[in-house]
């Protein structure tokens, strides 16, 4: 048996997160009608390390349908081609996937809904409660009291949460927490409400390593602690993300909680150093500070998970080739390009940093003296909004912009969890070079640039 699914059963099987009972998914997908359906689960979640769980064909009219035991965990994932989309599903329950226009999307029959509830909270906090303290561009605007903007989170997540015996209660309690911890980051001081979210989410109730939304809360509070000077007791190194981690990690009340936080720091250090050589070093020190102290096997495997899924795109590693889309529905590759280097640019047009990195692309282009495409790949839900974004633009020369959408498969193969994220690409498009932020593109080509002269 595949070591990651024993090791994905074996966790599951003693910290599962609801009662017995197989879950159904059934599906009608467009494209190919003879494809296969590959579903997912994680060997944890904190890493999202996937493991296989069950792969089935579609018949001749592309619908599939597919059982699985419970143990698999709640959060899945669907891959089909290079296509994926990820949704909850929780025991008895049965789960229908729709592919409409190109995007999945799911439904969950009467029984154990949970999908639907998700998104109907989450679309009323953003509506109902983002406009008290944030303006239509994101940015902080408090506009009520801090007590009013609290008392209408909890109005509004009452409606959801009101029956605690449903297995869909943690998942929704632990999702809407994470909207309440983006609140107490944007305050000046809450070192003491800080204190209290630890309390009240972490170390009062049971550790629940099963619900995915736990674990997702207990990662962006250790990035808070980490980071935020305001909230954090850390006098030391302040660029020392690892120390950091394990001191905040020590504040938490079990043994078990405290290690699961020590890895969750270890992962958005991961997010934080997003250069390749710091990412390295940052292995390396994880291996010989914390790989070789004692910890639970549980914890050992999360981290060595951590590890692999942060390096999964590596310097020398051949580039992945996936089909894309252009403004013209068409498929293009990057086997088609024919360019000495190509630097690719993955983005969405909600990301403000990636808009502000395009304006250096007409530079780039002229620092490369004809050597270089830049091949913007799209993220966003849909080619529309890509189109869109170009409609308003003018074309620069050798910059060719692409479509992947957010489950096109590049995101998944190389763990992009953050945006912009760049690569760049030699002529047998290996991975030269991956400049974690935009200051640092020229520096990279330039030394690209000089490799390439001299060969």
């Amino acid at each position: 048996m595949n070591f990651r699914l024993l090791q994905l059963l074996t966790w599951l099987f003693i910290m599962p997160l609801a009662g017995k009972g197989a879950i159904v998914i059934e599906g009608q997908l467009k494209g190919d009608p003879h494809s296969f359906v590959t579903l997912y689960g994680y060997a944890d979640y904190i890493s999202k390390a996937p493991v296989e769980i069950i792969r089935v064909p579609t018949n001749g009219a592309g619908s599939f349908r597919a059982t699985i035991a419970d143990s698999c965990g709640p959060l899945l994932k669907l891959l089909v081609a290079n296509r994926s989309f990820s949704f909850l599903a929780l025991p008895g329950g049965t789960y229908t996937i729709y592919d409409s226009t190109g995007v999945f999307t799911v439904t969950d029959n009467a029984g154990m809904p949970v999908n639907q509830l998700l998104h109907n909270m989450e679309q009323d906090l953003v509506q109902n409660w983002y406009p008290l303290f944030a303006d239509p561009t994101g940015l902080f605007r408090l506009t009520q009291p801090a007590d009013t903007v609290f008392s209408r989170f909890r109005d509004i997540v009452s409606k959801y949460t009101t029956d605690t015996s449903s297995p869909a209660y943690p998942l929704l309690r632990y999702d809407a927490a994470l909207y309440y911890l983006l609140f107490l980051q944007q305050l000046p001081d809450t070192t003491g409400l800080m204190d209290h979210f630890e309390n009240t989410y972490f170390n009062t109730p049971p550790v629940t390593t099963g619900n995915p939304f736990y674990m997702k809360l207990l990662g962006n509070y250790m990035e808070t602690r980490m980071i935020m000077l305001a909230h954090r007791r850390y006098k030391g190194n302040a660029d020392d993300l690892l120390d950091r981690a394990l001191h905040e990690a020590a504040y938490f009340s079990s043994p078990q909680l405290g290690e699961l936080a020590l890895v969750a720091g270890c992962e958005q250090a991961y997010r934080i150093n997003r250069e390749p050589e710091k990412k390295e070093e940052l292995s390396r020190r994880i291996h010989a500070t914390m790989l070789n102290n004692p910890l639970s096997m549980s914890a050992r495997n999360m981290l060595l998970n951590v590890i692999s899924e942060n390096t999964r795109a590596r310097i020398g590693n051949k580039f992945p080739v996936l089909p894309l889309k252009n403004e013209r529905n068409e498929t293009i590759t990057l086997a088609d390009i024919k360019s000495e280097l190509i630097l690719v640019d993955f983005w969405a047009t909600w990301c403000w940093g990636c808009l502000e990195g395009m304006k250096q692309f007409p530079d780039w282009i002229s620092q490369s003296k004809g050597q270089l495409t830049i091949v913007s790949i799209s993220v966003d839900a849909n080619l529309e909004k890509m189109k869109a974004f170009l409609s308003k633009r003018t074309a620069v020369p050798g910059v060719l912009f692409l479509y992947n959408g957010r489950t096109g498969g590049y995101p998944d193969k190389l763990q992009i969890s953050g945006y912009p994220t760049y690569i760049l690409l030699n002529k047998n498009r290996e991975i030269i070079a991956m400049p974690g932020y935009t200051s640092s593109v020229a520096d990279q080509l330039k030394a690209a640039l000089r490799l390439t002269s001299h060969k």
